[in-house]
């Protein structure tokens, strides 16, 4: 389809990124269509991977709301902002500069790992036939990595030890209150296609970026491994973190061989045991971390629960 054109018009006046997020009023279209806004610049607006940036739907749909996210193709650290929209003319203004995210760069610092197991309680996450629940494969790899750095004398805390539901914003906070701190999030993935395979690593803050790199040039030692590359993203619990965040997608429980292998004790542990290496090598350097002998009872309990 016809990408829509948007005229665009700048002012002056300083805003933030965030109200950008929250403001931005562009005219619903499907996932499919491309929107794009020629700018007096040359410089385009146009529809990239998913953020959390939200347009309303058709009326027909009032009820629900579509997520989209758009790529500036601008200078950074320029952004821009909607003020208003009308006639289907969305009025932005430049920035000029992009607003501090104050992330306190502890990479080479840090004393305290913040271990995140994805989704709990009434949040399932990704539930596949191959992989079982993706709240239950989190908890046990989460719960064996806490264990293996605690075994390398880093101080741990996990945003949830158990079936418990942690809303995003607090989960980042539990990272936040933490002093001389990385925050680790733990996922497993999900597609429609059950050929889509991987591991994948995501970060926010260019400070998290060598640390994001490294745990996935790790994981991708393991038997199998497709490398599905580095990335970043918006995702809350790394945007509202004031310190290091990654996030790492441990394979795709939709997939057939990577969801059999998610329900593996040993998997588990190796995926746990790859994501400390890194996490060590990344504090004191090439070659320092050891594997510890066993694996703790918790985390096989956990895994248990899990399969």
């Amino acid at each position: 389809m016809e990408a829509r054109k948007l005229q665009a018009v700048f002012g002056l006046q300083p805003l933030f990124w965030s109200r950008f997020a929250r403001n931005i009023g562009i005219l619903p279209v499907r996932p499919a269509d491309m929107l794009s806004a020629n700018l007096l610049s040359g410089v385009q607006l146009r529809r990239a991977h998913r953020l959390e940036v939200y347009v309303p739907a058709p009326k027909a749909e009032k009820n629900r709301w579509r997520a989209f996210a758009f790529a500036l193709r601008v200078p950074m650290p320029r952004f821009l902002s909607v003020l208003s929209m009308a006639a289907g003319a969305v009025f932005l203004t430049s920035c000029g500069t992009g607003p501090s995210l104050n992330v306190r760069d502890t990479t080479r610092t840090f004393t305290t790992v913040v271990v995140d197991a994805g989704h709990g309680g009434k949040d399932n996450g990704a539930f596949r036939r191959f992989g079982g629940a993706e709240k239950n494969a989190t908890l046990d790899v989460a719960t064996r990595l806490a264990a293996k750095l605690r075994e390398s004398q880093f101080h741990v805390v996990m945003t949830r030890s158990n079936d418990v539901f942690i809303p995003l914003d607090e989960r980042a906070a539990i990272s936040n209150r933490q002093r001389n701190a990385i925050f680790v999030s733990v996922h497993f993935n999900d597609s429609g296609r059950r050929g889509i395979r991987g591991f994948e690593t995501y970060y926010h803050s260019p400070v998290a970026r060598t640390l994001a790199y490294r745990i996935q040039q790790h994981i991708m030692t393991l038997p199998g491994a497709v490398n599905r590359g580095v990335k970043t993203a918006n995702f809350r619990v790394l945007r509202k973190a004031t310190y290091p965040a990654v996030l790492v997608e441990c394979g795709f429980l939709s997939n057939r061989k990577e969801g059999a292998a998610a329900r593996s004790a040993s998997r588990r542990d190796d995926l746990a045991d790859k994501i400390a290496e890194a996490i060590v090598d990344e504090r004191y350097g090439k070659g320092t971390y050891r594997a510890p002998a066993s694996t703790s009872d918790a985390a096989a309990t956990s895994s248990e629960h899990g399969q």
